[in-house]
């Protein structure tokens, strides 16, 4: 018997089948991936194995012992162990408290701050991540700590079955994780690894399973199918995995964006760059090099401390319009429909005198909808019930529902599915060619250099070097990005 056993698992909501009859098995030691399209029923099953979610059928065992399906705290007890993607921290605790929990050392009725920062720099220790403060709050730190502390938590609680969700959509380097990720495999534990990014599971996981529409339609190992055999598993049907053909450099328009000598935060610290009407120029860097401070600075998000931003050209009711890194605590109001998200900014184009016409409100976040590709059957549903793709899109289609002469992406793609990234990268290439001009960050360079007509590389808080068309490959990026500044590009 494997290590865990998830034998049928079958669950529905009203007339929608979440999971029907999902099985997979982990072995001791081992790595599994689970893979799908968001909606495909992963978070459902993940809901099943912490116990937030009661199945309709089906089992669970781990190490040999059943699991009291629906119930919490009975996960805990089996020891399972889970990193969410949407991280779990309240914001206003210090990240010792967080690596502490449940279990908070008391003196006299009362939390021990020192034994609690002792436990908690003994445990940033153990895990390689002494570079964190556990005195620090979580709404202090960077999206890509908050995520190491997320998995620290996990790791820490010595677990039988760790499951790690989407743990490296905001970390720039994989490698401190998989060295975690080996060494709590190496005591025995099972890992299930859920990630859009097909390289990793790839290069970390021993086996696999594919979710599509609620059931299981592919199990794996290790080298048996191709990056686009995963893919077409995936969503159904093959899907040339292309990114949109680029125009010629002769095509592109007039300068949009001029930014000259741009400095901001801690970080950004002189940065020259333009954008011109009908390109999409990335920027790369590795974690903390300014490029936050940068798009933030652009959207008036944070105040420049010097150098100056033009925008001109004809197309466009704003100059600029930003999808932020983190949809749920910087772009949505998740409690609300998603037609209100989706038309949030623009409520001068369906109100008169202030007062709202919802029949022109509902054609509007028709239109919108979309132009996303988002279902309509979406648009009255609460938005913290869409999968991410969904939520992404809802962002998306705000932002370039407002017509910016710059569009600001911010790694756009984080976290999505494979079949809505490529959604993204054709609606981004179809607003630039409508005469826009879009500057786009994002942490998986492969992305950069297939989307792009341009690529700046980010050093120390300037540009390191800029990467015209016929010299962007990933080899060249990286080593910009990595401080390679007297190479010849090319």
């Amino acid at each position: 018997m494997a290590h865990v056993e998830i034998d049928g698992i079958s669950k529905r909501f009203g007339a929608t089948a979440a999971l029907s009859d999902v099985s997979m098995s982990v072995e001791a030691g081992a790595v599994h991936g689970l893979l799908g399209e968001n909606g495909a029923g992963k978070s459902t099953l993940m809901k099943v194995l912490s116990g937030i979610v009661v199945p309709d059928a089906g089992r669970v065992t781990v190490a040999g012992r059943p699991l009291q399906l629906g119930s919490p705290q009975a996960s805990r007890d089996i020891g399972l162990a889970m990193a969410y993607q949407e991280l779990s921290a309240p914001p206003n605790i210090t990240v010792a408290t967080k690596l502490c929990l449940p279990n908070l050392p008391t003196r006299f009725g009362m939390v021990s701050q020192r034994e609690l920062t002792a436990i908690a720099g003994a445990r940033l220790k153990e895990w390689d991540a002494e570079h964190l403060d556990p005195r620090a709050l979580i709404s202090d730190l960077s999206l890509a700590a908050r995520q190491e502390v997320e998995i620290i938590a996990a790791l820490s609680s010595s677990p039988a079955l760790l499951v790690l969700d989407e743990p490296t959509a905001a970390l720039p380097d994989p490698s401190w994780l998989f060295r975690q990720i080996h060494r709590i495999a190496d005591t025995g534990a099972a890992v299930v690894y859920i990630s859009h990014k097909l390289n990793e599971i790839k290069e970390i996981c021993d086996t696999g399973t594919v979710l599509r529409n609620g059931r299981t339609v592919a199990t794996f190992a290790r080298g048996e199918l191709s990056e686009d055999e995963l893919v077409e598993q995936m969503i159904g049907r093959s899907f040339n995995h292309a990114f949109p053909a680029k125009p010629e450099p002769t095509a592109v328009g007039k300068v949009v964006l001029d930014v000259r000598d741009l400095a901001a935060g801690d970080k950004l610290d002189g940065v020259s760059l333009q954008v011109r009407s009908g390109e999409i120029v990335g920027v790369a860097g590795l974690e903390g090099q300014g490029q936050r401070d940068l798009f933030y600075a652009l959207a008036g998000e944070l105040r420049p401390s010097a150098g100056s931003v033009s925008v001109t050209g004809d197309v466009g009711r704003v100059d600029f319009s930003l999808v932020p890194e983190e949809r749920k605590s910087e772009a949505l109001f998740l409690q609300m429909r998603s037609d209100f998200n989706l038309t949030l900014p623009l409520t001068s184009r369906f109100s008169t005198a202030s007062v709202v016409s919802r029949r022109r409100a509902r054609r509007l976040s028709e239109e919108v909808a979309g132009e996303v590709n988002l279902p309509l059957t979406m648009l009255s549903r609460r938005i913290a019930d869409l999968s991410g793709g969904n939520q992404q899109k809802v962002v998306f289609g705000r932002a370039i529902a407002q017509a910016p002469r710059c569009l600001l992406l911010f790694d756009p793609t984080r976290g999505v599915d494979a079949a809505t990234k490529l959604e993204i990268y054709k609606m981004t290439r179809d607003f630039a060619a409508k005469g826009h001009a879009v500057l786009v960050y994002s942490t998986e360079i492969p992305e950069l250099v297939g989307l792009c007509d341009r690529v700046c590389a980010l050093y120390d808080g300037r540009i390191a070097t800029e990467h015209a068309a016929d010299e962007l490959t990933e080899n060249s990026v990286m080593r910009s990005i990595l401080g390679h500044r007297a190479e010849v590009v090319g």
